[in-house]
């Protein structure tokens, strides 16, 4: 298509750029958006999507992701949604069998020591609901066309059923999904691996007793089989492995074809009606080979595509808008060449979180789906029995939940940083994190610390003697620098380039926004399509 220009007649509203266009509004683009309003920016976000499909999609929401919610003000009203998952049931072959208590592992710290089941469209109704009262709204129906880049700003091609336009944005976040036009715009190319595995997925209420807040995992030969406990009562997600030979044919996944699935492989009468949301896939995996070019980023399914098992694709792409958007509101604070090693920071950690991700996520499947019936029948035979019993269980919490993810060899920390910061009991109640005003620099300091320097800055005090004794967070709530006292904190914080350029606004006392119009002001609430968006979508 023909690139737009990025001249404007002056006078023209399309000069004044917005600070962030989001392309997607599924949980990671509307995470984007909140945490974009909440920290001061201009935001627009469009979806090609006419209105909000109800579809449940992503199921389950994991403890960092809740942290994130909290951040964002919104965990209560996700957890209100969802409903506790207790319990994992494991049935094997030969008649092998384990139970793994979720509430019984060592959650540790995080205030989330659970899994919470909530259907994707409540997740984002949430999110969306709490954008709209930090004044923005989506735009639906609207298709994002194309960009080009100039040395300031974005110019992004929008279309909708009325008209067509060019959007002036300071930074693109690309959340539309595994078949991104935001990604093919920017050259990016993700080659997606063949798990030679079709998978199905299926909401449908039972007539059978089974208990509402606990999971069961069946390991065939035939492929394995999941039954997972939705909010609604009685209601269930069904995950099967459909290996290939017997996934051929347009067989409609009703009642009926559930009941006989699930007789066969869990013998259980499970009685199906009311049957929901369906989908039928051939899986595959797969990592963009770009998450940033230049003023255009990517996050969530844009970024990387994976399978079901372990529930990590909505809980990793709303980690992703959560790391990338503090870095676009520091970005014009600061130089050029320390906005450019802050950007590129978003890439390295997010690369390293989703190819580790990805890697562990696709070892798994492998395992539960490979080829030979008799290799699944001896996975089925030793894993419901191993597992309730060995630390591997132990992967189903923290591990899991997104708590000891580390970002190593960052750029944007020095020694001792990278890691979540242990949410230890906060002097005068509460918990550390429950304390923490996520999107500025913040000292941890235990109680028996002396006072100060502190900069300026926040100063939350541990009531624990757990960790570090001092420690300086990111505003993304990881440790940039720790150490016993604030003073050796600052000197390897200020002997850190990029680091020093980023805190000192902070520590001096001013307000690192986004740009000279980041302030919040209430913008109209209508998700009526136009090029010129709600309220024009700016501050």
């Amino acid at each position: 298509m023909r690139h737009m220009s990025l001249s404007y007649v002056a006078g023209d509203p399309a000069s004044k750029p917005i600070d962030v266009l989001v392309v997607g509004a599924g949980p990671t683009g509307l995470t984007a958006a909140l945490e974009a309003r909440r920290l001061g920016m201009s935001v627009r976000i469009v979806d090609r999507r006419p209105v909000r499909l109800r579809r449940s999609k992503a199921l389950v929401v994991h403890a960092r992701t809740m942290e994130v919610f909290d951040s964002l003000g919104i965990a209560a009203q996700v957890r209100e949604r969802g409903a506790v998952f207790r319990a994992m049931n494991l049935h094997g072959s030969a008649g092998a069998a384990g139970r793994v208590d979720l509430e019984a592992l060592s959650w540790g710290d995080t205030d989330f020591p659970f899994w919470l089941t909530v259907p994707q469209h409540d997740t984002e109704q949430v999110l969306e609901e709490a954008l709209v009262t930090a004044g923005s709204s989506i735009e639906w129906g609207t298709v994002f066309r194309g960009l080009r880049q100039g040395p300031d700003a974005v110019m992004a091609h929008l279309q909708t059923q009325e008209d067509t336009c060019a959007v002036r944005a300071r930074w693109v976040v690309g959340a539309d999904g595994g078949r991104s036009s935001v990604r093919d715009a920017i050259g990016g190319h993700m080659a997606r691996h063949d798990a030679d595995a079709t998978f199905m997925l299926a909401d449908a209420f039972t007539t059978c007793e089974l208990p509402e807040d606990e999971g069961h995992f069946f390991i065939h030969p035939d492929g394995f089989l999941v039954i997972v406990p939705m909010p609604e009562p009685r209601q269930w997600r069904i995950i099967a492995h459909l290996p290939r030979h017997e996934a051929a044919g347009p067989v409609p996944i009703d009642a009926a074809f559930l009941d006989a699935l699930i007789a066969d492989r869990a013998s259980v009468q499970f009685g199906a009606h009311d049957v929901g949301w369906t989908s039928r896939f051939d899986l595959t995996h797969g990592v963009s080979d770009l998450t940033r070019r230049g003023r255009v980023f990517l996050a969530g399914d844009a970024a990387h595509v994976h399978s079901p098992v372990g529930g990590q694709g909505l809980n990793t792409g709303v980690q992703d808008a959560h790391a990338l958007i503090w870095r676009l509101a520091a970005a014009n604070a600061v130089d050029e060449a320390t906005r450019e090693a802050l950007l590129d920071s978003f890439a390295i950690e997010r690369r390293q979180v989703a190819e580790a991700m990805v890697g562990n996520v696709r070892r798994a499947t492998a395992l539960l789906t490979g080829r030979s019936t008799l290799a699944r029948r001896v996975v089925g035979s030793i894993a419901p029995r191993i597992l309730p019993r060995t630390k591997w269980r132990q992967a189903l919490a923290r591990p899991l939940a997104g708590l000891q993810m580390q970002y190593r060899d960052s750029p944007l920390t020095v020694a001792g940083g990278g890691a979540r910061p242990v949410n230890a009991a906060a002097v005068g109640g509460g918990t550390v994190l429950g304390r923490l005003e996520f999107g500025t620099w913040t000292w941890i300091a235990h109680e028996n610390v002396a006072d100060g320097p502190w900069r300026g800055l926040p100063v939350v005090r541990a009531a624990s003697g757990e960790g570090p004794r001092v420690q300086l967070l990111r505003p993304d709530g990881y440790i940039a620098a720790s150490g016993d006292d604030p003073v050796s904190v600052w000197a390897a914080l200020t002997q850190h380039p990029v680091l020093a350029a980023l805190v000192r606004p902070h520590a001096a006392g001013l307000r690192q926004g986004a740009s000279a119009q980041g302030k919040l002001t209430t913008v109209r609430a209508s998700g009526r399509a136009s090029c010129r968006g709600p309220g024009s979508g700016s501050s």
